[in-house]
């Protein structure tokens, strides 16, 4: 295997990348096709398995890496090893490590529209079925429609990934659903980054011109810096609702008791870091539930939530790897994905941690092919 600090191209030699087809497929597979209550440990078979397929890749196309991604891996591994956890492994370091090698150079990668099109069929067939069967039971009897996940808002993240999928390879019957969806699960996440996505597309050419000129790093950390600072207000000067609305209304209330507490899960993660270095440094990994569902809800912020997962270096490591590749795609096709996708993740939990941050590099990466 070659190694170079330098790609000669940012696009990739047109042969067949059966890493890129298999981590779509097992996306799809993941997050659409198999009913969360199944509970498949996936991760133990799968993530190894792609490795596979990417070194057996990589050895074939004898691929040129950059060096700064193997030192990023082995750095990686190393503050895996120190503080080894098969929580930790499986569901951050290898899919990251997975991730700066399987995105080396961040070129665009060719796929079948075919191939594409008939994974939207799929799961466009498949979400419909879960949006007439599942529900979340409300406190107060109502139930919530949703994806076999049986969260609303997490429901509105994969159908968010979704909708960008649609959007790029032009497949209207996805756009629709996505977009339908969005009075069903009342979710104001999604219901607020939908309006946000179009108002990008709207005015792409003149917000694509300005979002270039600012490096993409300072986005992502003003953004979340930004996010924090918005729960500190909210709970220091907003008057909290005490009813929880279920109804259609919800979708432009902001004071309800929900988004009190888990703006008290973001508070509770950053002091019992500065009071404890300890618990700082590894984190509080499978624990993590055990310890945040009490307070009322769990983090409500990406970023905050990998970190209270992981702890600090590893987590650091891990988005080092995560905004240079995001970095690496954000081209002006890109921004109307990747703009409104951190707009989401900056108040709800699981958008930059398991699949679906590797689902959304891999539409980024598409270079969709007739």
């Amino acid at each position: 295997m070659n190694i170079n600090a330098h790609t000669t191209s940012n696009i990739e030699r047109h042969r067949t990348n059966y890493f890129f087809y298999a981590l779509i497929l097992y996306s799809v597979g993941i997050l659409y096709l198999i009913p969360y209550e199944f509970q498949i440990p996936h991760a133990k078979i799968c993530l190894p398995l792609l490795g596979l397929i990417l070194l057996v890749q990589l050895l074939y196309d004898k691929s040129k890496l950059l060096v700064i991604d193997i030192v990023i891996v082995c750095l990686i591994l190393i503050a895996s090893i120190i503080n080894f956890s098969s929580y930790h492994l499986f569901r951050y370091s290898l899919p990251i490590c997975l991730m700066a090698i399987g995105f080396s150079g961040c070129k665009q990668i060719p796929i079948k529209r075919s191939f594409l099109t008939c994974l939207c069929w799929m799961t466009s067939v498949a979400m419909i079925l879960q949006m007439a069967i599942y529900r979340r039971q409300e406190f107060d009897g109502s139930g919530r429609i949703t994806l076999s996940v049986s969260d609303p808002n997490i429901s509105g993240l994969y159908m968010l990934l979704f909708l960008f999928l649609c959007y790029k390879i032009k497949f209207k019957p996805g756009i629709v659903l996505g977009l339908v969806s969005s009075l069903l699960f009342l979710s104001r996440n999604y219901f607020l980054t939908l309006i946000i996505f179009f108002l990008i597309v709207i005015f792409e050419n003149i917000f694509t011109k300005f979002a270039l000129k600012i490096n993409f790093i300072l986005i992502f950390v003003v953004a979340n810096i930004f996010g924090i600072l918005i729960g500190e207000y909210f709970l220091n000067h907003i008057e909290i609702g005490f009813a929880y609305d279920t109804g259609s209304s919800r979708l432009l209330s902001l004071n309800d008791k929900s988004n009190l507490a888990r703006f008290e899960a973001n508070r509770f993660l950053i002091n019992s870091y500065i009071n404890n270095l300890t618990l700082a440094l590894r984190g509080y990994g499978a624990e993590y539930e055990n310890v945040f569902r009490p307070i009322g809800a769990i983090i409500h912020n990406s970023f905050l939530e990998v970190i209270a997962y992981t702890g600090i270096p590893l987590g650091i490591l891990y988005f080092w790897v995560m905004l240079r590749v995001f970095k690496g795609y954000y081209l002006p096709e890109n921004c109307k994905y990747i703009l409104p996708y951190i707009f989401f993740c900056l108040f709800l939990h699981t958008g930059l941690q398991g699949l679906c941050p590797f689902f959304f590099v891999s539409i980024l990466a598409m270079s969709v092919e007739n």
